[in-house]
């Protein structure tokens, strides 16, 4: 036995933790990109029960997704999923792998093998049990947190 606390103590603890940490995010924390800067952006579905999503894939609601959380001129890559289609009216720079062909666009080396990976290690991450939309919110939030902390969780805990 490593310890002598319940399941139900240390989830309780870990929710705190979870909790504590992700208040420490701000706006600028949900932004990416900027001029020149590459961002791959891919939908990504989560099963409980059925089908969840975590947002609706239509085109007016990526749109919104990508004018709130991509800063201008960034250049962005996709796939050919048709919600991408018009981003270039964003004051991006839009670039489209076609999935059906190549996972990398030949000629452009366009390719979205990055985030497709970013959100398998996120699924693989949080249990089936824990996708919920209150609690697969905190999940990704304290997905962001580990991402722009990732060299510094030591002195994290001393801080906090």
């Amino acid at each position: 036995m490593i310890t002598t606390f319940s399941p139900v103590t240390i989830i309780k603890f870990v929710n705190i933790f979870r909790d504590l940490a992700i208040s420490k995010l701000t706006s600028e924390d949900f932004i990416i990109g900027g001029k020149n800067i590459i961002c791959e952006i891919d939908e990504s579905k989560f099963k409980k029960y059925g089908d969840f999503w975590v947002v609706d894939r239509e085109a007016p609601t990526l749109r919104r997704i990508i004018k709130q959380h991509v800063k201008p001129k960034s250049i962005v890559h996709t796939d050919y999923w048709k919600g991408y289609s018009h981003l270039d009216q964003l004051n991006i720079i839009h670039c489209r792998v076609n999935h059906s062909k190549n996972r990398i666009q030949h000629g452009t080396g366009v390719h979205t093998n990055n985030v497709e990976g970013l959100w398998q290690g996120v699924k693989l991450n949080i249990s089936t049990r824990n996708r919920s939309e209150h609690l697969l919110k905190k999940h990704l939030n304290e997905f962001v947190w580990r991402r722009k902390y990732r060299d510094n969780y030591l002195i994290l805990l001393l801080i906090y």
